[in-house]
């Protein structure tokens, strides 16, 4: 009896290892991903010229800095930091992809709803994912990779930033 429980103890002690480095796992290839899919050149704001995503703010969306591009006729035009896009669409902004509960995907998503969001192009508002965000190239994506881009984003820091809270389209005059 004593040897069942030992026996039943340890089973149980190694699923539950399997299952955390599981997760640690899934969350590791979410964060490689990430990185590879290129999701912070439009998510991320930039501290320079060249790029170079801001640590302290990753994949927060485009800062309220940040002003949208000047809309021109038959051109597709994005902000020097690459978080606001005008086009033929109107203008577009990168979302907040920290877990940030109001302004962030924390209240607005489950895992279920990101994946949908990324097979559809509907966020869960019913609202269409806006150009240039590549979701038909991601939609191709297995539902393993999509869980784990999702379990990658839950772990970041939760930035408060409204990029919803949009300044009104510029026109060019011609």
């Amino acid at each position: 009896m004593k040897k069942g429980i030992i026996l039943a103890v340890a089973v149980m002690a190694f699923a539950t290892a399997g299952a955390a480095q599981s997760k640690v796992e899934r969350i590791e290839r979410g964060r490689y991903l990430v990185s590879i899919a290129g999701c912070h050149d439009c998510h991320s704001p930039k501290v320079d010229a060249m790029m170079t995503p801001d640590a302290a703010r990753p994949l927060s969306g485009r800062p309220l800095t940040t002003q949208p591009p000047t809309q021109g006729p038959n051109e597709i035009r994005a902000s020097m930091d690459f978080t606001a896009f005008a086009g033929p669409w109107g203008n577009s902004y990168a979302a907040n992809l920290t877990p940030d509960r109001e302004t962030g995907i924390g209240a607005r998503y489950d895992e279920a709803a990101f994946i949908k969001t990324i097979r559809t192009g509907k966020k869960p508002e019913g609202e269409a994912l806006a150009p240039p965000m590549p979701w038909p190239v991601y939609s191709k994506m297995t539902d393993e990779d999509l869980k784990a881009v999702f379990a990658y984003l839950k772990t970041l820091p939760p930035v408060r930033n409204f990029v919803r809270a949009s300044p009104a389209p510029v026109r060019t005059q011609h």
